[in-house]
């Protein structure tokens, strides 16, 4: 992974301008060659290509001198999201980073989620990365740095937990919360059957 992200855009905005309604076109999941998240970002920049690579920092130390590195890295190894016209579809797999598009057949849920995985980063609150969606009741957030934030509470040693999902890539982030500050709702209509079409 490249470490230096200088001449990438790191968006600090509000959700709904980090994670536009597409002027034209559509939102696609690019599923990128290994190690070129950060490259392709690069490459759509210059291609006036808006995207979303949600990043976040990584501390390591190494055991053999003790000395501490920070890093950032993508939140989704291997994804990043982007809007594109087809003929802009066809630039970016043109860029040879992009090992297939993904087509996203639930645009405005996909829009939601994004959304709330922004404010999560943005609240720089701590969080674990889940692989695969953990069940369980669905509530808002109604007050603090989440508010509005949706998603599933998991008990992890006894604390409550948020598991805010991008349902697609079956992928969540873990956000410890207080319980006070959350409400029940109806689980989104689409969230339990996301049906894809095959990727090009």
């Amino acid at each position: 992974m490249e470490a230096d992200t200088a001449d990438i855009i790191i968006t600090s905005a509000a959700a709904e301008r980090a994670i536009p309604e597409p002027r034209e076109g559509r939102w696609w999941v690019a599923h990128t060659k290994s190690r070129n998240e950060k490259a392709l970002a690069r490459d759509l920049q210059r291609l006036s290509i808006n995207y979303y690579l949600p990043l976040r920092r990584k501390v390591t130390r190494s055991s053999r001198t003790g000395r501490r590195t920070v890093s950032t890295v993508p939140v989704f190894t291997g994804y990043l999201f982007f809007t594109a016209t087809e003929q802009q579809r066809y630039q970016t797999l043109a860029t040879n980073r992009v090992a297939k598009t993904l087509f996203v057949p639930d645009q405005r849920q996909l829009l939601t989620q994004l959304r709330h995985i922004h404010q999560v980063l943005e609240s720089r609150m701590d969080f674990e990365h889940l692989f695969g969606v953990r069940v369980g009741r669905w509530v808002r957030v109604v007050g603090g740095a989440l508010a509005g934030v949706e998603g599933r509470v998991v008990k992890k040693l006894g604390r409550t937990r948020l598991a805010v999902s991008v349902d697609f890539l079956g992928q969540s982030v873990l956000v410890e919360v207080d319980a006070d500050l959350l409400e029940p709702i109806d689980a989104p209509s689409s969230s339990d059957t996301v049906r894809q079409r095959p990727p090009y």
